[in-house]
């Protein structure tokens, strides 16, 4: 009778899972394709997403951050990228998922996560801050607190729809500082996180103020990077 039992109890979560395949099967993010197993992409859209080498931007003339990224700006991460466009919260979620599995150890070894701003306006028209919901992704799987040390105070055009020209000046005085205790992030490493990079002209911008706290070391994750 124990052994009957306990087989009931076994076959309870396995029919679970066949039902849960059924009602509420399990899509690629990007072509739709229905999957065998709870993954962001099927087999062949993962195939599409090329892995480019980390580049450094400079912020003074002996200070660089390197930025880390998943690939360049192109399907099938775009698609997820721009779903922030129409608040699909859940592609935020998924993108942190992928720099989690996806990226090199030594790019997620920081000690805090700093997630670019958004103006209130625009968090209050999205209903989120695309990289603040990757940030908490990685926190949750590295156990590396988030710290919000940058706070946007200029509402400026999207950098995507500028010239690389004038970008640089978009973003001038966009951000401040909004560290209440900046001893506590002497000799930290600092990771900035955000979905895209264009020129670095914000993560850029961001590193800057982030100096005057005496980090140990400054680096950047997004998303993907436009080559």
């Amino acid at each position: 009778m124990l052994d009957f039992w306990f087989g009931e109890v076994i076959m309870i979560p396995s029919l679970f899972d066949h039902l849960r395949f059924y009602l509420f099967p399990s899509l690629c993010a990007y072509c739709k394709k229905f999957l065998l197993h709870s993954t962001i992409f099927c087999n062949e859209c993962s195939l599409k997403i090329f892995p480019i080498v980390s580049k450094k931007i400079d912020i003074t003339p002996t200070i660089s951050v390197t930025v880390f990224a998943l690939s360049d700006y192109k399907d099938p991460l775009k698609k997820l990228i721009i779903a922030k466009s129409w608040s699909d919260s859940i592609a935020s979620y998924q993108l942190g998922n992928l720099l989690n599995t996806m990226l090199l150890p030594e790019a997620l070894n920081g000690d805090i996560l700093i997630p670019i701003p958004l103006h209130w306006t625009r968090y209050a028209w999205r209903g989120f801050n695309q990289a603040h919901e990757i940030a908490k992704v990685i926190s949750k799987k590295r156990n590396i607190p988030v710290h919000h040390l940058l706070k946007r105070i200029k509402k400026t055009p999207f950098q995507s729809v500028l010239p690389s020209t004038m970008r640089a000046d978009n973003v001038k005085d966009a951000f401040v500082l909004n560290a209440n205790i900046p001893d506590a992030y002497r000799d930290k490493h600092l990771v900035l996180i955000d979905d895209l990079m264009t020129t670095g002209a914000t993560l850029r911008t961001a590193a800057k103020l982030l100096l005057p706290l005496k980090p140990k070391k400054i680096t950047a994750i997004v998303v993907c990077r436009i080559l």
